[in-house]
């Protein structure tokens, strides 16, 4: 195993030098050594335990697959299926049929009925403009249980209905919410709008929270845990991400828990979160702006050395 992994390692980083233990590989840095530097060799790989660092610009990590990701993307599933020390238990899926109203209809495209235009009157209302009602195919139905109720759909990578959630849009009602009877750990909400190839992965916990992330690339955790067995933590260490996390200000523990188990995986978390409000307070240009002075975690200090930092 060890000799078809450094195989696979040469092929992806191209000229190599394995030191004479026989664990230690060096390769190109990707972000110090320019692409046609092949003799500078100053990121070292330790094979036996898959962490790297580079003795000139300090780039280093636990989760090798990041490395990868910065050579050749199409080598990282590879890498995680094959090779990497993280392996997680197959996620047995029940197959439950999640279904739409039956007369779930589009609210933009139904402005006629009194019904859709209170709908978009309270969307309206939380700064979720035309667009973005558009965009994250909110809808509505008469169905009395469904009433007065903001739907959001959420779909797979294949375009197949995974989820939804229903938010009243009345204050009065204690029941803010309906959701789908799914397992939300078999399950990415709004998979089917999650680039896997990009370097990041911005997580809120309420869908409402999703809507206001439309310039990034984004997932809503549905005001859950992320743990180690669930899907969209899997597909995050699989495919070499870094995550920003931007909880609601009084889930900051369940935020620091989430921070500390990623890191555990070699994710690198950074935090981005409102001064007060949530997510769903801000406009979409305002959650850029967040993402834009995100604060990276440090799991050695934990999250008070992260809220100094804030300050």
């Amino acid at each position: 195993m060890q000799n078809e992994k450094l195989r696979f390692l040469q092929r992806v980083f191209g000229h190599t030098k394995l030191q004479n233990n026989g664990i230690e590989l060096n390769v190109r840095c990707p972000k110090c050594t320019p692409p046609n530097r092949r003799d500078k060799l100053k990121m070292n790989i330790r094979l036996d335990k898959d962490l790297y660092h580079c003795w000139v610009c300090d780039l280093k990590g636990r989760n090798l697959g990041r490395l990868i990701k910065m050579f050749d993307r199409s080598a990282v599933h590879e890498y995680y299926d094959k090779f990497s020390n993280f392996r997680f238990e197959k996620i047995e899926t029940v197959e439950l049929p999640v279904e739409l109203p039956d007369d779930y209809r589009l609210v933009m495209e139904n402005l006629w009925d009194p019904e859709a235009c209170q709908i978009r009157k309270y969307c309206i209302s939380r700064g979720i403009l035309d667009s973005l009602i558009w965009r994250y195919r909110i809808g509505y139905s008469s169905n009395f249980k469904f009433r007065r109720r903001a739907i959001m759909p959420s779909f797979d990578r294949e375009g197949k209905l995974n989820y939804w959630t229903a938010r009243s849009i009345d204050s009065s009602n204690d029941f803010k919410y309906m959701n789908a009877k799914a397992s939300k750990k078999e399950i990415i909400f709004n998979d089917i709008d999650v680039d896997w190839e990009s370097d990041y992965l911005f997580i809120v916990e309420g869908p409402l929270d999703l809507v206001k992330c439309y310039y990034l690339n984004s997932t809503s955790i549905l005001g859950s845990r992320l743990s180690v067995d669930t899907l969209l933590f899997q597909e995050i260490v699989r495919n070499g991400m870094d995550v920003i996390l931007s909880f609601d200000p009084d889930a900051w523990k369940k935020q620091a828990t989430t921070a500390d188990l990623l890191c555990s995986y070699g994710v690198n978390v950074c935090f981005a979160n409102t001064e007060s409000g949530d997510v769903g307070d801000l406009n979409p240009k305002d959650v850029v702006n967040l993402y834009n002075n995100k604060v990276l975690y440090n799991n050695q200090f934990g999250m008070l050395k992260t809220m100094i930092e804030r300050l």
